[in-house]
């Protein structure tokens, strides 16, 4: 669609943030997967937060680094809101849980329940075939896949039929890595996903 000048129109107003009550009736509330029609990349996140879970967008909070990360890496044209979903699908972006239960914080996730979801996970990229299965945050995947030493990048497994990329968390808690740190590896798996697209 676009206006009488052949612009297309600007984005929808963002839905309204959560309030209190409902981020706080949130807790333990699942989020469905968000998949593209044909997935290049799938991010695979710890668990919802409560912000997901009250609104049912993945990495519900727009201040989430992810977002800006998404643009300045080269994955989106301009940071998008959470609610832009089809704009991440459209771009063949995926996105999961390890764990699809909405907490505040990650650390309330236990280590027996990131174990558990490999399982469901490696039967969801049978059935979707992503090139690549992006893991947002290192301590979650060390624990998942019994790799404690696993480094940030590419890892020498696949997962299925995907190659295996190990990114920071983009949460604002993880102070290791600031935003262009960020933005370098996770342009890196851009570079190596869209390379011959």
């Amino acid at each position: 669609m676009f206006d009488a000048v052949g612009s297309p129109p600007p984005p929808a107003a963002p839905p309204a943030r959560p309030t209190r009550a409902e981020l706080l009736a949130a807790y333990d509330t699942a989020v469905p997967d968000l998949l593209a029609p044909r997935t290049t990349v799938l991010l695979c996140g710890i668990n919802p937060s409560l912000e997901s879970g009250a609104t049912g967008f993945h990495f519900g909070t727009p201040s989430n680094r992810l977002w800006p990360v998404l643009h300045l890496a080269g994955f989106t044209p301009r940071r998008l809101h959470p609610s832009e979903t089809a704009e991440l699908t459209s771009r063949g972006i995926s996105i999961t849980n390890l764990v699809n239960r909405s907490t505040a914080r990650a650390d309330e996730i236990s280590d027996d329940e990131v174990r558990a979801g490999v399982a469901p996970l490696t039967e969801l990229v049978e059935r979707i075939s992503p090139r690549w299965v992006a893991f947002l945050g290192l301590a979650a995947y060390r624990v998942g896949f019994g790799r404690r030493r696993a480094q940030v990048g590419r890892q020498p497994e696949t997962l299925g039929p995907a190659g295996v990329w190990l990114l920071p968390n983009p949460s604002g808690l993880n102070a290791h890595y600031q935003l262009p740190d960020l933005v370098r590896v996770y342009g890196e798996l851009r570079e190596a996903a869209y390379a011959d697209q």
